[in-house]
């Protein structure tokens, strides 16, 4: 246990259990997105007006160990970000329509983004999340129809969100070398200058749909590792840009620094818009 909290309404009126166990599994789901890992409010219990507990819960949420640097976006000292981000996911859970499709975003966020298991594991796990995002904005909220959405190429629709996000494309050579030897090599070979959600979606379709061409995957050592890592980075900061935050962010890009080097997600900075 590291944590003490009240819940309780703004206008300090009474609540129901059930009004609770909503707002608990929205911290549940978005601390654990925050951290990268599985972590739930414990031992919850509801007092009446006089102090007495009427209501409590013992059951185990689900958790991973407890680690001293998180492998999320979120660095622990930054409490106005996290206050900023948990605001707005509890609201978004409150609303039904809402949140099933935020809930398994931020779920497939929270194994795309944890550095345990296998690293093409991970790969899919945020290509879903991504998928399931690129639905829901384009399809869903943006007016595509399912047969324009299919006969759209597959790097096209990252590409879209993430333009429209503000949210660079381009390969960081200093971050992903690997994948900048990558795109350079298959630009000759394919004949056009390749970006981030080009080698993403190559990546992981040869995972997904073996045809001989997984051979140059693997011999570049290190590349699947740095797809993954940009994979979870488009993931983490999209669903950041439909949640509307503005607070700060740890780059899921890199693997080496400090832990508590934060930025500003790109949509905020200035100049942006």
């Amino acid at each position: 246990m590291t944590h003490v909290m009240e819940l309780r309404r703004a206008d300090g009126t009474t609540f129901t259990a059930a009004d609770a166990e909503a707002v608990l599994t929205a911290l549940h789901v978005g601390v654990s997105f925050a951290l990268g890992r599985w972590a739930a409010p414990m031992l919850p219990v509801g007092e009446d007006s006089t102090g007495k507990v009427v209501w409590e819960d013992w059951h185990p949420g689900h958790c991973d160990p407890a680690r001293k640097t998180s492998p999320g976006w979120w660095h622990e000292q930054q409490h106005t970000a996290l206050a900023d981000l948990l605001g707005r996911v509890i609201t978004a859970f409150a609303d039904p329509d809402r949140l099933p499709g935020l809930r398994l975003q931020l779920m497939l966020g929270i194994a795309a983004m944890n550095d345990r298991g296998f690293v093409e594991q991970r790969v899919m796990m945020g290509a879903a999340g991504l998928e399931h995002l690129m639905w829901q904005t384009l399809v869903l909220e943006g007016g595509m129809s399912e047969r324009q959405y299919r006969d759209q190429d597959a790097h096209e629709k990252p590409r879209r969100l993430l333009t429209d996000a503000q949210i660079p494309t381009e390969i960081d050579a200093a971050l992903l070398p690997v994948t900048a030897s990558f795109a350079a090599e298959e630009q000759h070979r394919q004949g056009k200058v390749l970006d981030g959600p080009d080698v993403v979606t190559q990546i992981r379709n040869r995972l997904v749909h073996p045809r001989g061409a997984q051979e140059r995957m693997y011999r570049l050592e290190g590349l699947v590792a740095e797809v993954w890592r940009l994979t979870r980075h488009y993931l983490a900061l999209l669903i950041l840009h439909s949640l509307g935050y503005q607070g700060s962010y740890r780059d899921l890009r890199k693997t080496g620094g400090w832990a508590g080097d934060v930025g500003d997600v790109p949509w905020s900075r200035p100049g942006a818009g």
